[in-house]
């Protein structure tokens, strides 16, 4: 997550993405394609996708409506990009540092901000990276997180552990919210359900084997900030960097040495 952890052979970083959210763009669907042909060297691959949303009112009258976005893919299908009228995703499952993804981003944003029209406002940013922790031989998953994360034994009583989640929130210092999310399982069934599947190639990691009622971990990092100014890409990635700078040193707080050790491949 870090660049020093993208550095890592073993780095458990199994996806990230950052999320810009902007004022409703009119007549997206004739913009989108612009877009697409800037960028279309690197991200070749487009697919058009209609979710239906169904709202059901207190009267229990039900509307619907159809979201409409737009996925674009590099060529192996590890890096992608999500635009809809309010938003843009760009999202990741192959990560080497995040000085190479913020410059990909930059890249993106300012051949986005050519097709967007005057006095577009940005309204949110959102960065997350989501690692996953598997358990070896020197280190059982449990032993890889620091603090209070962690799961209570009661083997003792004859209780066999199932699963665990935990959601802490901070208030950061970018007046943003961060929100960490660990959970524990002996099923697989622990990757953040509003963001997988992602329409990506699965990060090389989730195609380990877990042996048989082994518990895996996960610890989601999401860090977001509102905000009111213009879509300015210099602006926007400088706000981006210090999102990372902080869910980093989270990363460094909340895993242990010797989970670190084993990602370098020192244990």
């Amino acid at each position: 997550m870090a660049s020093a952890l993208g550095q890592l052979p073993n780095a458990p970083l199994i996806y990230v993405l950052a999320q810009i959210v902007f004022t409703r763009i009119p007549k997206m669907e004739s913009r989108w394609e612009d877009f697409h042909q800037e960028i279309f060297d690197l991200y070749p691959q487009a697919e058009p996708e209609r979710i239906r949303q169904v709202q059901i009112q207190d009267e229990g009258v039900s509307s619907a409506s159809d979201l409409i976005r737009w996925n674009m893919f590099d060529r192996d299908r590890r890096t992608g990009i999500i635009l809809s009228p309010e938003s843009l995703v760009f999202h990741a499952t192959s990560y080497t540092t995040s000085d190479d993804f913020f410059n990909n981003l930059d890249y993106i944003i300012n051949k986005l901000v050519d097709i967007l029209p005057k006095n577009i406002e940005v309204n949110r940013l959102g960065l997350r990276y989501v690692d996953l922790l598997l358990p070896s031989k020197e280190i059982p998953v449990d032993n890889q997180v620091s603090g209070k994360l962690g799961s209570i034994s009661l083997e003792e009583v004859g209780c066999n552990f199932q699963k665990l989640e935990e959601v802490t929130r901070y208030k950061t210092p970018l007046n943003g919210d961060l929100v960490i999310r660990h959970r524990q399982s002996i099923e697989a069934d622990i990757l953040p359900g509003d963001i997988f599947p992602n329409n990506l190639l699965p990060a090389p990691l989730l195609a380990n084997v877990k042996p048989e009622e082994a518990v895996v971990g996960l610890i989601d990092y999401d860090h977001y900030i509102k905000v009111k100014e213009d879509f300015e890409p210099i602006s926007i990635i400088k706000k981006f960097k210090e999102l990372h700078h902080i869910s980093s040193k989270a990363f460094e707080l909340t895993t242990t040495d010797e989970a670190k050790q084993l990602w370098r491949g020192t244990t």
